[in-house]
């Protein structure tokens, strides 16, 4: 169900003092969806955005040199929850710490590479070579590989000192310091061996104490958590203020939407605080600046989890669609899958990790349970038991499936009409609750309409797909249907355009609900694919038997990879085609376009809102 909303124009102190406390009093009341006048712009703003980056940086960091073991504190460890200012201590610690750290990681790789060097040509003293170059001979350094080589070994001045990899040390001495080489040129480092060594060890201490600090500091992280929480409330604190606009520098006018039934809580608070306010029905142009709170049955809820993934929210003045999204929802799971197999693994699995997590409610565990029971149950009605048929004619779970459902040995024709069944009552219920919305209106007349319609296409479709021919009474359907939609569904001032209007884009609206309907049979198709796969492993780990130790272990294998192979496709399947039906094809008959955003209070957990 969507609440009913009203709008809200709030006026407060905007006095330096005041206007921090007058918002976390509000924040702290958190019924006020806020809707900005204008884009919040301010330098505390900009300040607050930089901390909040700052922590998040901080966090990361030490999460990431988060200690194997306890550290024990040193005598004197600064205890950053207490000091003044202790966050921002800790903060800049952390981020000296990180900074050094990287400093001298990078420094090691240099020095590093230094030492290699040396390693590779010998300790050559730079001293010697900048005198020999004062006397006019100079030493070039090459790396050549053998086939160049050749063209230049014979040259005096060239002498082959080693090799790395496939490439030869070179060096050429020559007393004009132009003189190259078309070769890989390799320059002499800017330190001595000795110097190397020392600035390696230096950076290698550094990393060490780096690192270890930032381990001790580890303990702390919850200080940085704490002020990036403060800091995100200080965030939200000022976009709020900003957002509004401000009389004379006095007073603060804030708008926002409030639910009908929490009305009388904000004006107790503005009594009780002096705030102005005045409390109206929003406009219809203001429809789509209306956040949708919706509340929903706790079964229906279920689906909320789907739905947020999914970031379907429908507008203001749309449906609540929670119920028959849950409903058709469990329903096409189980099609989709439809392996009673399938749905025993996965309600183990959602009860194995729900006991880890000790059992807590949460509505995802709900709807798990729910998905898995739906798939185990079209599973056995079916007689689908991990694509195997011989476990489906055990005999007691042969009597338990539906003859012309089961997939092995069924009604191919029946399921499929079944599945156009199903599409045509979705499409229906679709157009009924939009019939019901505007039930004071002859609009719910057009409505009904279009429900003629959408039977009239069931039963083309099964003629046209199926062979099964068409009623006599069908033609009535469409003729009943287009009347019904033509005369009612575009009331306006101009009765005639209002009918062509509506006649003009019925054929279109058909051709469109038709290949909706047919839309239905990706349930069969699915369905089947999944079953087909699952026999196709079966057949591929014990066609031929199993004869050997070997034979056994590869059958288990393909089993257990195949079957989860095959598990993990089924769910993608729900995701796609399962949130498919319900959001295009349904809710495009529902007039639903998902075109909302969510009732989002302003809140502040305290008053403690951080300094920037």
């Amino acid at each position: 169900m969507i609440i009913k909303m009203k709008k809200v124009t709030l006026f407060m102190s905007d006095s330096a003092v005041d206007a921090d406390k007058e918002l976390n009093l509000l924040g702290k009341l958190g019924v006020m969806h806020v809707s900005p006048f204008q884009p919040p712009k301010d330098e505390s703003i900009e300040r607050v955005t930089a901390r909040i980056k700052q922590l998040e940086k901080a966090i990361e960091v030490l999460e990431h040199y988060a200690p194997e073991t306890e550290i024990s504190k040193p005598e004197g460890d600064t205890d950053y929850s207490s000091v003044e200012r202790g966050d921002i201590t800790l903060l800049e610690n952390v981020i000296k710490a990180s900074e050094n750290l990287a400093d001298a990681e990078k420094s090691s790789k240099k020095y590093a590479d230094i030492l290699q060097w040396y390693k590779n040509w010998g300790d050559i003293s730079i001293a010697g070579l900048n005198e020999l170059a004062d006397h006019g001979a100079f030493i070039k350094l090459y790396l050549i590989d053998d086939r160049d080589l050749k063209s230049v070994r014979t040259r005096e001045d060239i002498k082959v000192v080693g090799k790395i990899g496939h490439l030869n040390q070179v060096v050429l001495v020559t007393s004009d310091i132009k003189e190259e080489l078309t070769s890989q040129t390799v320059e002499v480092p800017s330190v001595s061996a000795k110097e190397a060594k020392k600035l390696f060890d230096d950076a290698q201490k550094l990393a060490k104490e780096s690192e270890l600090g930032l381990n001790m500091m580890y303990s702390w992280k919850y200080v940085l958590e704490e002020a990036l929480e403060e800091r995100k409330q200080r965030y939200n604190l000022r976009n709020v203020r900003y957002g509004g606009f401000s009389i004379d520098e006095r007073v603060r006018c804030l708008k926002g939407y409030i639910p009908v039934d929490r009305i009388d809580d904000l004006e107790k608070a503005a009594d009780k605080n002096n705030w102005g306010y005045i409390i109206e029905d929003p406009t219809e142009e203001e429809t789509d600046e209306v956040p949708t709170l919706i509340r929903s049955s706790k079964w229906a809820s279920r689906i909320n989890p789907v739905m947020n993934f999914m970031g379907l929210v429908p507008g203001y003045k749309e449906l609540d669609v929670s119920r028959v999204f849950m409903l058709f929802f469990t329903f096409f799971t189980g099609i989709l899958v439809g392996d009673a197999g399938y749905g025993l693994v996965f309600l183990l699995i959602t009860i194995l990790v729900h006991a880890k997590m000790k059992f807590k409610g949460s509505v995802e565990f709900s709807l798990m349970y729910t998905l898995s029971v739906s798939i185990l149950f079209w599973g056995v009605l079916t007689g689908t038991y991990f694509g195997s048929e011989e476990i489906a004619n055990w005999h007691v779970l042969s009597r338990l499936k539906i003859d012309k459902l089961a997939s092995f040995g069924g009604d191919d024709v029946f399921i499929q009409k079944f599945m156009f069944l199903v599409g045509a009552i979705h499409l229906t219920v679709g157009h009924l609750q939009s019939a019901w919305k505007v039930r004071n209106s002859v609009m719910a007349i057009g409505q009904l309409g279009w429900v003629a319609i959408v039977w009239g296409l069931f039963l083309i479709v099964n003629q046209m797909v199926l062979g099964i021919d068409a009623p006599k009474f069908m033609v009535w359907l469409f003729i009943g249907g287009a009347l019904l939609i033509g005369l009612f569904s575009n009331p306006g001032t101009s009765f005639f355009k209002g009918v062509l209007s509506s006649l003009g884009n019925l054929p279109l609206s058909i051709i469109s609900g038709f290949s909706d309907i047919i839309s239905y049979i990706r349930l069969y198709a699915v369905g089947l694919s999944t079953v087909l796969m699952a026999m196709s492993f079966n057949q591929m780990a014990i066609g031929d038997g199993i004869t050997t130790v070997l034979s056994g272990i590869m059958a288990v294998l393909v089993l257990i990879l195949g079957h989860t192979l095959n598990m993990i496709l089924a769910g993608m399947a729900v995701i796609v085609h399962g949130v498919r039906l319900n959001m295009l094809e349904y809710a495009g008959h529902a007039g639903v376009e998902f075109s909302g955003s969510e009732y989002n209070p302003f809140k502040m957990k305290d008053n403690k809102a951080g300094k920037e």
